[in-house]
């Protein structure tokens, strides 16, 4: 069996904001499917996932708030409020990133989409809270459903192209990484 390619973490971390870069590049592309319809999933959320699950230390929180903080900006949503629910969610993912790693792949599917899911509700809830129009729930659970079914792609496709596996029985990667 190959071993996983490891690189530097300053080059994971990197990686990670370049791959975050080109999912809130291609949030805003224009697909015009099924006239509107068509929620397309959160990628910078899956990329967060799988990163903070697979290489808690390579994903920083700083790392973490600058891509939230860039899809607010771009994509046109409340400045902040999505970065803190992706920051949230980061952190409750990485809490458990060693017993998500450590059981089978359907249980850290379904995690991930829980907390995809939870955290659309509750930034639904704070945008009522204080009486802003935001996607009627139709529409968040269409995108939480999208987003679902893009997770195990983004997964492999981070597991084929970079290597990013996650580590077993201790390895390197097992670190937390909060404060880095």
């Amino acid at each position: 069996m190959k071993a996983a390619r490891r690189f530097a973490p300053a080059i994971e971390t990197a990686a990670l904001l370049g791959l975050g870069a080109a999912a809130i590049h291609f949030a805003l592309l224009p697909f015009d499917l099924a006239a509107g319809r068509f929620s397309g999933p959160d990628l910078v959320f899956c990329l967060v996932a799988a990163w903070v699950i697979r290489r808690p230390a390579e994903a920083p929180l700083w790392a973490v708030l600058g891509l939230g903080l860039a899809a607010d900006l771009f994509l046109s949503r409340p400045p902040g409020l999505g970065a803190l629910g992706l920051l949230l969610a980061a952190e409750a993912l990485r809490g458990s990133a060693i017993s998500l790693r450590s059981g089978p792949f359907a249980a850290e599917w379904l995690s991930v989409a829980g907390v995809f899911v939870a955290l659309q509700l509750c930034l639904h809830a704070a945008l009522q809270l204080v009486f802003l129009d935001g996607p009627g729930l139709g529409a968040l659970l269409r995108q939480a459903a999208a987003t679902a079914l893009a997770y195990p792609l983004v997964v492999a496709l981070l597991a084929v192209g970079l290597g990013l596996r996650a580590p077993r029985g201790g390895r390197a990667g097992d670190r937390l990484g909060r404060i880095a």
